[in-house]
């Protein structure tokens, strides 16, 4: 059947052994373990759901002028055995070094990498994603786009199952469920859905009522995470300033200018010189730091719906690249260069997330987020005598009764066993012990020994393996 097909099928009551709610490294990872690394569940008995109309999530690559750029989730370190593992060993993929001199990552302190194509060219952190699509479809897994969750339910005839109800009125019954979702989609969903526990209990709290950053009896303020590539015929900063690492910012003037020279796709000849075009990244940054980068909100007018957004809006384009311009106005007088004569931008690819409740696909915050970026997130006051261990006790399986597992960025504890928001990393490692615990999966094959002895511990499985 073809993914149309089946987009219409599931208005019929549809009937799988295995239900996974939501296609991001999470969701996709764990069909694609259960049914292809494994065959624990046969293809045709797994169901994966999907509210947009694409994979990814929150690794989102999107091509412009034949350009890959990841306006989400977009690198890696080897010693981040999921996914790096997955991606090296499994699928063999080839990598470069984020930081073209291969420089440890100050916050994680070892180099950071990137996945590319055959010619070096960036081939997008999406690529292992649709690899396991790819082949999970091929095995006959059955995938669902434009299914917005609403509610679970347990199943009267089926001891432990469940009824998914999506908006819409498709209707799916699954003996085991993996949801995949972020924190504003939970609390979205009936609060009577089998998936929560009793109202009273600290998983109930965690899903329902313990957003972070938030201040109890303070209204929320949505706040911003930004990505803004300005894409150039001539990739000035490397053909006339030979910029070709680092950070700038300069945010005191709109628009506001937090970027990096290496992180930008840019086309070169066989022999790696520069040719064209070029993305420039000129904005990364989240406005619990930089506040000014509300400034570009008003050019992401779908951010509830899609964070992308690309535009040729001269509001935009003009002002942008004056300011990319002056700002290096000294750099081009030193080499004899007018900035004045550097033809503007073709167009803009922004990627504004939001933490809106009601935004489809939501920018991540994971539990604990205070510890990575401190005072401009308050603690959750529910999280006050919790241990890392008791949140991902109640948060992997919340209600028992019911064969119901969560595994999201925004369900993961912050810079837990060293991995801050909002890595794939923080969700690969909970749903991989779920997979264990639940569907008495090991090791897989290519994963490193030692990280996984790490992951499990001393943990039995709850089935038979």
């Amino acid at each position: 059947l073809s993914v149309l097909a089946f987009c219409a099928s599931a208005l019929v009551p549809l009937t799988c052994e295995t239900a996974v709610v939501g296609a991001g490294w999470a969701g996709i990872y764990a069909a694609w373990r259960l049914t292809v690394d494994t065959h624990s569940v046969e293809a045709s008995d797994l169901c994966l759901f999907e509210a947009r109309s694409s994979v990814g999530g929150r690794t989102y690559g999107i091509s412009v002028d034949n350009l890959k750029l990841d306006i989400g989730a977009y690198r890696f370190g080897k010693e981040q055995h999921l996914p790096g593992d997955l991606i090296l060993h499994r699928f063999n993929m080839s990598t470069v070094c984020y930081e073209p001199d291969c420089a440890p990552d100050p916050e994680f302190n070892q180099p950071l990498y990137r996945i590319v194509d055959e010619h070096g060219h960036n081939a997008g952190y999406s690529t292992p994603l649709f690899r396991m699509l790819s082949e999970m479809t091929s095995a006959g897994v059955r995938v669902f786009y434009k299914h917005v969750l609403t509610g679970v339910y347990a199943d009267a005839a089926v001891p432990g199952g469940s009824q998914l109800h999506f908006a819409g009125g498709a209707t799916a019954f699954a003996k085991q469920t993996i949801l995949n979702l972020p924190r504003g989609t939970m609390e979205r969903m009936d609060p009577k859905s089998s998936v929560f526990p009793a109202p009273d209990t600290l998983g109930f709290t965690i899903l329902r009522n313990c957003t972070p950053c938030d201040v109890p009896g303070k209204p929320a303020h949505l706040k911003l995470t930004v990505k803004v590539y300005a894409i150039y015929d001539d990739p000035w900063w490397l053909t006339k300033l030979n910029l070709t690492q680092g950070l700038f910012t300069s945010v005191g003037l709109s628009p506001p200018l937090v970027g990096r020279y290496h992180d930008g796709p840019v086309h070169r000849s066989a022999s790696g010189e520069v040719i064209g075009p070029g993305a420039l990244e000129a904005v990364y940054t989240f406005s619990s730091v930089h506040p000014q980068i509300s400034y570009y909100a008003p050019f992401a007018p779908m951010l509830g719906v899609d964070p992308l957004s690309i535009t040729t809006d001269p509001a935009l384009l003009a002002p942008l690249h004056q300011r990319l311009m002056d700002f290096h106005a000294a750099a081009f007088a030193a080499v004899g260069i007018n900035a004045s004569t550097v033809p503007q931008m073709r167009r803009v690819v922004l990627g504004v997330w939001t933490t809106d409740r009601l935004a489809l696909l939501p920018g991540p915050a994971s539990s604990n987020f205070h510890a990575q970026i401190g005072s401009a997130c308050p603690a959750e006051q529910c999280l006050q005598g919790v241990s890392p261990e008791e949140y991902y006790d109640v948060i992997s399986s919340p209600n028992p009764v019911a064969n119901i597992h969560v595994a999201n960025n925004d369900f993961a504890w912050t810079d837990y066993e060293g991995v801050p928001c909002c890595w794939a990393e923080q969700s690969l490692k909970p749903v991989e012990r779920t997979l264990h615990r639940a569907w008495g999966l090991g090791k897989p094959q290519w994963l490193d020994s030692a990280y996984y002895a790490k992951l499990i511990g001393t943990e039995s499985p709850s089935v038979a393996v």
